[in-house]
């Protein structure tokens, strides 16, 4: 009968982002796994805590299903010979499949007969299977950073401090540095300190609940949620939303408890931002507002524990939130004794990055590289000057030195008190925009036109230094850096050639910086992930990618174009002319840019009835790529079908004589040249 399986590990605390990946690959894995040792499952799911994490699988098949393979061998004329007998090409083969030359079987496989070997594998049961699964799969989470502990070479985030693993009732067993796996799991640190034992899997969210642990993080999510709501609507409040600080709570507590506190309303003489940074970034509180959006002197937190003294807890934080208001308030009076533009001279004392140079540099760059942007995206050049000029002053300001997240805000706070223009401000304010997934985008053309050149400036300085992501080691965020430059061009949807941009980026840097070698593959990669991530299909993403990227907004556009096509009425004459074109092209040697014959060196109809299909072909496409009409240039490609059917019915492509097979080589090329602008249609997977 089909049981359950529960797989604990039970660690010191994790950090809140490796708890919520640990959650998200140890069920993707786990299931992956199972179905690669052919163990059938009904449902599999993530459980867990700051302190452990789970994976429990229903209905887990109690064996393997006996696995039966077929290995095709060499052809049957030359596994035998004509007595019947088996050559050594047959014996050789029977040996390296393990099985008896007289098992060989003969059967037919695309249009010839061979020899098979066939061979059953009993199917073990489940327990024997897990013993060596379970472990693997332990093994195989990843994390930005991990550690050793004790002697061995294992590494994880945090210590592992008990494994516990159930198959029904029965333990699984393995070990992990010397730890064996039980039935023994721990509750909360301080409101259940001891063990609890489990008798089987279905037992274990229940048993831990008693223990006071809330093991599913969306039982916890919510309980936050509603607390917090309930805790400060008392007072006539609400919580701002903030889903990036909800999942951060929910991952650092194991029984949450909301409580409700008050901070003087003499604070709110500091700008908004700082207050709600302060309580959000240092404090992890949610700010509290009024029905129409003011900030009310409130907040509210969670407790990981009991409901017993949230008073006096919520005294305490309302201390400890005092003293980083009047710090604020302090940071923001010394910040004002001089303007922005005061600063933008001491930012040579500051490195922007190991071997290139300071954050002057880095301004010095901007301003040049922005200007460039600015130009070919239509924006005003002095404005986008400007704003790249005192772009990064704040990173010399009291405040934002205490709180990085407010880079960017308090340069546009500082400005606009300063009476620079506001689109100047705005974007100051927008050029660290997206600082993550999900983030929001700049609003305005100078904000943009400021973060994609502070992004090409940083992925364009770092590659040029040799430090290119490896693995899942990327220390300088290049990968988010690149993710946002992606974004933030395809929002844009300006005309700018991606290679050519980061080609100037790296031409801002001084001599003998270096080359950006790889940088041009890893925009790529980032754009192809951002494809997939809106919902292209991954081998249309690959065939638009392969015929160059060009601007983001004409690579999406094309991309799109593809998708809808690939799906429309008359797509099948597209590929089929495509396709016999570009085969036939490609076995006669003819490349990709083969010379279209003149129209008097044709002496065939049907020959000079496919060029001048070809030449309207062709003429359309060019309109349509003028037009940025990509799916007109790939409906120019149906035009073709009949004229090249005709063509390959009544005519020998290869003739034997070299310059008449060489003019219908060339005509071949041609059409399959036609779509080469939008896609490469060879990486399309067969449509149907």
């Amino acid at each position: 009968m089909p049981e359950s399986l529960l797989l604990e590990i039970g660690v010191e605390e994790f950090p809140a982002r490796f708890c919520a990946m640990a959650l998200e690959q140890v069920a993707a894995r786990g299931a992956s796994l199972l179905r690669d040792a052919r163990l059938a499952f009904e449902a599999s799911r993530a459980l867990g805590t700051p302190r452990r994490i789970a994976w429990l699988v229903e209905g887990l098949a109690a064996r393997q299903p006996d696995a039966h393979t077929a290995v095709r061998g060499p052809a049957r004329a030359a596994a035998f010979d004509p007595s019947g007998a088996p050559t050594k090409a047959a014996l050789g083969f029977a040996r390296g499949q393990g099985v008896p030359v007289e098992s060989l079987t003969v059967e037919a496989a695309g249009g010839r007969e061979y020899v098979f070997a066939r061979r059953r594998a009993e199917g073990r049961p489940a327990a024997e299977v897990l013993a060596e699964l379970l472990p693997r799969l332990v093994a195989s989470l990843e994390f930005p950073r991990t550690m050793r502990w004790g002697a061995g070479d294992f590494r994880f985030p945090r210590p592992i401090r008990w494994l516990v693993a159930l198959l029904g009732t029965e333990v699984v067993p393995f070990s992990i540095e010397g730890l064996a796996s039980g039935r023994v799991t721990y509750g909360h640190r301080t409101l259940h300190p001891g063990a609890v034992p489990l008798h089987r899997p279905q037992d274990y969210v229940e048993a831990l609940r008693a223990a006071h642990v809330l093991a599913d993080p969306e039982e916890r999510r919510r309980r936050i949620a509603e607390g917090v709501r309930a805790t400060v609507a008392a007072a006539g409040g609400r919580p701002r939303e903030n889903p990036e600080l909800l999942e951060e709570i929910t991952h650092l507590c194991e029984w949450p408890s909301p409580f409700a506190g008050l901070f003087d309303p003499a604070a709110l003489a500091v700008p908004e931002v700082v207050l709600v940074t302060v309580m959000r970034v240092h404090q992890r509180y949610f700010p509290v507002e009024s029905a129409e959006g003011r900030l009310l002197p409130q907040f509210a937190g969670v407790r990981d524990g009991g409901p017993d003294g949230l008073r006096s807890v919520a005294a305490g934080n309302e201390k400890v939130l005092a003293a980083r208001f009047a710090d604020a308030r302090f940071f923001f009076d010394e910040d004002r004794r001089e303007p922005l533009e005061a600063r933008v001279s001491r930012l040579g004392s500051v490195t922007f990055a190991e071997g290139l140079g300071s954050l002057a540099d880095k301004t010095a760059r901007l301003e040049r590289l922005a200007g460039w942007l600015a130009a070919r995206a239509g924006e005003s050049g002095p404005l986008v000057g400007r704003a790249a000029r005192l772009c990064k002053a704040d990173r010399l300001t009291h405040l934002v030195y205490e709180l990085p997240e407010l880079e960017g805000a308090i340069g546009a706070l500082y400005a606009a008190a300063d009476g620079e223009p506001g689109p100047v401000c705005q974007a100051i304010g927008e050029h660290v925009l997206p600082r993550a997934a999900g983030d929001a985008l700049p609003a305005s053309g100078p904000g943009r036109v400021l973060a994609v050149a502070d992004r090409l400036d940083t992925l364009a300085g770092h590659f040029m230094r040799g430090r290119a992501p490896t693995g899942s080691a990327d220390p300088f965020g290049l990968r988010r850096a690149g993710a946002a430059l992606i974004r933030l061009l395809e929002d844009a949807g300006w005309e700018v050639d991606l290679a050519a941009a980061a080609s100037e980026a790296a031409a801002g840097f001084p001599e003998g910086t270096g080359e950006p070698e790889g940088l041009d593959e890893f925009l790529r990669g980032r754009l192809r992930g951002r494809m997939e991530e809106v919902g292209i299909r991954h081998d249309v993403a690959d065939a638009v990618l392969a015929a160059g990227v060009g601007s983001v907004a004409d690579a999406f556009a094309r991309a799109r174009a593809l998708a809808a096509a690939a799906f429309a009425p008359g797509w099948e004459d597209v590929m089929v002319a495509w396709r016999r074109a570009a085969n036939l092209a490609r076995q006669g040697g003819a490349g990709a840019h083969a010379e279209l014959p003149a129209a008097d060196a044709l002496r065939e109809p049907a020959e000079r009835a496919l060029r001048a299909a070809l030449e309207e072909a062709r003429e359309r496409a060019g309109r349509a790529r003028a037009a940025r009409d990509h799916a007109s240039v790939l409906q120019a490609v149906a035009l073709l079908r009949r004229p090249l059917d005709e063509m390959l019915t009544a005519l020998l492509v290869m003739d034997p004589d070299p310059q008449v097979r060489a003019r219908r080589l060339g005509l071949l090329a041609a059409v399959a040249a036609v779509p080469a602008s939008v896609a490469d249609l060879g990486r399309l997977v067969e449509q149907g």
